[in-house]
């Protein structure tokens, strides 16, 4: 075997076996495993910690690693950022917001980070050069999900109830709401309820006019008063469906 520069013979070896394996992605307790059973050292954890030293492992979440192989030394070297998310979440998730805006065609600005829902995890984190956020939602928001693709994403429909409620991620609903064009009405509005937000259902009755929304509002006393949507840029006030978006 070729030495690597900077290696020592033994971070070397399970550099090379992880590499002839194909492990993209290893938890720690896997990691251990696999050392023991090929190499005898008194201290493997210790030799996991200079393998991250040496950006060798990268650490994706605790005791989770990200293998950077030896071809990363001559040529830039990347792994799907979706394969890294799909290995925490399982089926858990969906990527959302504005990777699925652009993936319906509702802009064609590409995003520079991933946007994750899933049950799990609530925060901002970087990995290498990927930037994940990931919005920690109940297990029954976990709705309106395409399974076509390789990984899952929202559909259409889905998509603009999380742009109608999380709009600051894509210029505001100023930005939004004109770009929202062939969808499915009757499909919105019946995700606008299961969502069981008044907010999301006053804004899609305004944009659909939907007299299934109309009737549940109206019928739970919710159409007595006025709800504020505010930092819209829209300067909307509609009696019908008792919203403001100023």
């Amino acid at each position: 075997m070729k030495k690597t520069q900077g290696l020592s013979p033994n971070q070397e070896r399970i550099m090379g076996i992880l590499e002839y394996k194909k492990i993209e992605i290893i938890t720690k307790k896997e990691l251990l495993n696999l050392i023991e059973k090929h190499m005898e050292i008194k201290d493997p954890t210790d030799l996991i910690e200079k393998l991250i030293k040496k950006s060798k492992l990268v650490v994706v979440k605790k005791e989770i690693y990200m293998i950077i192989p030896f071809i990363s030394i001559d040529k830039k070297w990347t792994l799907d950022e979706y394969r890294i998310i799909d290995y925490l979440l399982k089926d858990s998730y969906y990527i959302g917001l504005y990777n699925a805006f652009n993936l319906h065609g509702f802009t064609e600005q590409v995003p520079n980070k991933v946007f994750v829902f899933n049950t799990k995890y609530s925060s901002d984190r970087k990995v290498l050069y990927y930037k994940i956020k990931f919005f920690k939602v109940k297990k029954d928001k976990l709705f309106g999900i395409l399974k076509k693709y390789k990984y899952p994403y929202s559909d259409k429909e889905r998509t603009i109830i999380d742009a109608l409620d999380y709009p600051e991620y894509l210029g505001g609903l100023s930005n939004i709401i004109p770009r929202l064009k062939d969808y499915n009405k009757e499909k919105l509005a019946d995700y606008a309820v299961k969502y069981n937000s008044v907010k999301i259902m006053k804004i899609v009755g305004y944009l659909t006019n939907s007299p299934k929304i109309y009737r549940m509002l109206k019928n739970n006393g919710k159409l007595r008063y006025y709800t504020t949507v505010k930092k819209t840029r829209l300067n909307v006030i509609d009696k019908k469906w008792k919203i403001r978006m100023i």
